[in-house]
């Protein structure tokens, strides 16, 4: 039988049995490409065919996959990064994450789509892949080290320090539910998935290949790539200069940005003005720092020299999500308190959202009398860095006050008797956008299924980019209503659902890449040829095999909702207008092809 050509593929998945020590590399199906195409797709697929052999998320019958898509090649702009998915152990329900870095490409040049993780090691290990083989090695040594020390060690051991690797930090050895998978350069925060490696004792996985993907059309790709770069490079001029924070003050006029664990619609301009890009970019910034394959480069290289928190330090600076969860959220004004806090999450393994809202809830339980503002020797007052940096550690190594957070906030806040506090959605925390400050980004937050996940993005039309290729246009008012904005949200939806499993990142949108482009890319690379109304059809699958997966755990209509801080008017401003979610679900429901409870009945 002639060898099969793939084109953007390996077409093998390294399938890892951690409890039996055992790795087998597979063939991969081509009709699941087609279907699922790879990355996040491909993930839910793996995920939702084995789900009734996961007892729980910590349990060693939980999977995890990572995977890269058809566009994780060298020289396509934005392609540098990996899924990872599994049963999440914050949420108990489908959860991913995304994560941009070198560490994609080489794990696919070193022979693989995919790589299917199950069972548990008795003791620390990682896995090392290489140019089509793979082993599972001993991680003792690693163990208790912090993510930098980890990739720094195995690089020195390894004698290579071109090698890449993604690790998990104390907060994962920790199973710490809001822990993350990261590098130096990535960062997978949501959905807690550093616990699922922490629970497998998987400390790294190091990438190293040499291999050459094949692609269709070579030559026509290289002239498309050109121009495409180009355009990329110009579109993505402000992020560039002032990086994803760039956004803070803009979004704090709309009422976008968090305040006060969500309370407040404005803070003190001269305030947010100290913790915007701006000011990053003005005191702070070495230079801008990109992922693999990034002409953007949204990313901060900070520098602090003799600081108050600080004597000496180069690094990654926080991003917009960060600025806004701990820093404005906490009434934490101090941009280098941030940059500290950042770091510490950084290398210990949290998700910088997750950790400004399990604080954020706290600060708001001590000010209404529910803790005690004085514990375990800390002043749980709004704006206090010192505590804030000190709770940081307390989570990560789940110490103290810091094992009731280290849950997340829905159990945390359970726990506390102050529910109505959590600011969470299907148990995720809310990322630092406001579902009050674009009606569409409402009904998103409540409709995606990995939990509270701005990452659906309809509130871009608002901000002037349309996708005519799908019959969207940039709206001028963002409390649009009716059939247009359940319109948006679900093809705004689906096209992110592409972008994570192609898998590009999503600043590419917003830098002008259209679908056009994509699917001349995918032409190029697979040979395949595509039209948007496939690539909706793609994401409406993998949405509807999330969904799928979420109704066989339990979750049902009644759990498309905003928390109840969300679905109040904001505390100091006189414009918010709540979004109407419960009125738009139905339609939302009928529109997807589902059920009106919120249930799939079967994936086409």
């Amino acid at each position: 039988m002639k060898k099969m050509e793939w084109f953007g593929y390996t077409g093998k998945i390294l399938n890892v049995d951690l409890s039996e020590n055992k790795l087998e590399i597979l063939e991969a199906n081509p009709e699941v490409y087609d279907k699922y195409m790879g990355g996040a797709g491909y993930a839910v697929h793996v995920i939702h065919k084995e789900l009734k052999k996961i007892k729980s998320p910590e349990d060693e019958s939980n999977i995890m996959v990572f995977a890269v898509g058809p566009l994780t090649i060298d020289g396509i702009p934005n392609g540098g990064r990996v899924t990872v998915g599994s049963i999440s152990p914050e949420t108990g329900v489908w959860g991913e994450t995304h994560i941009g870095t070198r560490f994609a490409i080489e794990m696919k040049k070193a022979g693989f789509d995919a790589i299917i993780v199950k069972g548990k090691a008795e003791k620390p290990v990682y896995l090392y892949l290489n140019d089509g083989e793979a082993e599972i090695r001993d991680a003792s040594k690693y163990w208790g080290k912090d993510i930098h020390e980890t990739i720094n060690s195995l690089r020195s051991d390894l004698n290579d320090p071109t090698v890449k690797a993604l690790a998990i930090g104390p907060a994962g050895e920790k199973k710490v539910k809001i822990s993350i998978i990261a590098n130096e350069e990535g960062f997978g925060g949501r959905c807690g998935l550093g616990a699922v490696m922490g629970s497998k004792n998987l400390k790294a996985i190091v990438a190293k290949g040499t291999q050459k993907i094949p692609v269709a059309h070579p030559e026509e790709l290289k002239e498309f790539l050109k121009d495409l770069v180009k355009k990329l490079t110009k579109g993505g001029t402000g992020l560039r200069n002032y990086g994803s924070a760039g956004g803070v003050k803009a979004y704090h006029a709309l009422g976008n940005l968090p305040i006060r664990n969500f309370l407040w619609g404005k803070w003190d301009d001269e305030k947010v003005a100290k913790i915007s890009g701006d000011t990053m970019t003005e005191k702070y910034l070495k230079s801008p720092f990109a992922c693999t394959l990034c002409p953007i480069a949204c990313k901060r290289l900070v520098e602090v020299k003799n600081g108050k928190y600080f004597k000496e330090f180069t690094g990654l600076g926080p991003e917009y999500e960060t600025v806004g969860l701990l820093g404005s959220n906490l009434l934490l004004d101090d941009l280098e308190a941030i940059i500290k806090a950042n770091n510490i999450c950084d290398r210990l393994g949290l998700d910088t959202i997750s950790a400004g809202n399990v604080i954020g809830f706290l600060f708001d339980a001590a000010e209404k009398g529910i803790v005690d503002k004085n514990i375990e020797g800390l002043n749980l007052e709004w704006g206090d860095a010192e505590t804030v940096h000190k709770l940081l550690e307390k989570i990560a190594y789940r110490e103290g006050i810091g094992d009731i957070l280290a849950e997340g906030v829905r159990k945390a806040a359970q726990k506390l008797g102050a529910p109505e506090l959590a600011v969470e959605i299907k148990g995720l925390e809310m990322p630092a956008h406001d579902g009050r400050a674009y009606w569409s980004h409402g009904l998103s937050y409540a409709t995606m299924n990995r939990g509270a996940d701005h990452l659906g993005w309809p509130h871009m039309p608002f901000k002037g980019v349309s996708v005519p290729e799908l019959g969207i246009t940039a709206f001028e008012n963002r409390y649009i209503d009716g059939d247009e904005l359940i319109e948006t949200v679900i093809k705004m939806q689906n096209l992110m659902i592409i972008y994570d499993s192609l898998i590009l990142c999503k600043y590419a949108f917003s830098a002008g890449l259209t679908v056009t482009d994509i699917i001349k890319l995918l032409y190029f690379v697979t040979g395949k040829e595509y039209t948007p109304e496939k690539l909706m059809e793609i994401g409406n699958r993998i949405w509807k095999t999330q969904r799928k997966i979420n109704n066989e755990l339990g979750l049902t209509s009644k759990d498309d909702k905003l928390p109840p801080r969300m679905a109040l008017p904001h505390a100091n401003r006189d414009d918010t207008k709540v979004p109407p979610v419960e009125k738009w679900l139905p339609r939302y429901y009928e529109l997807r092809g589902i059920n009106p409870d919120g249930t799939v009945d079967k994936i086409d």
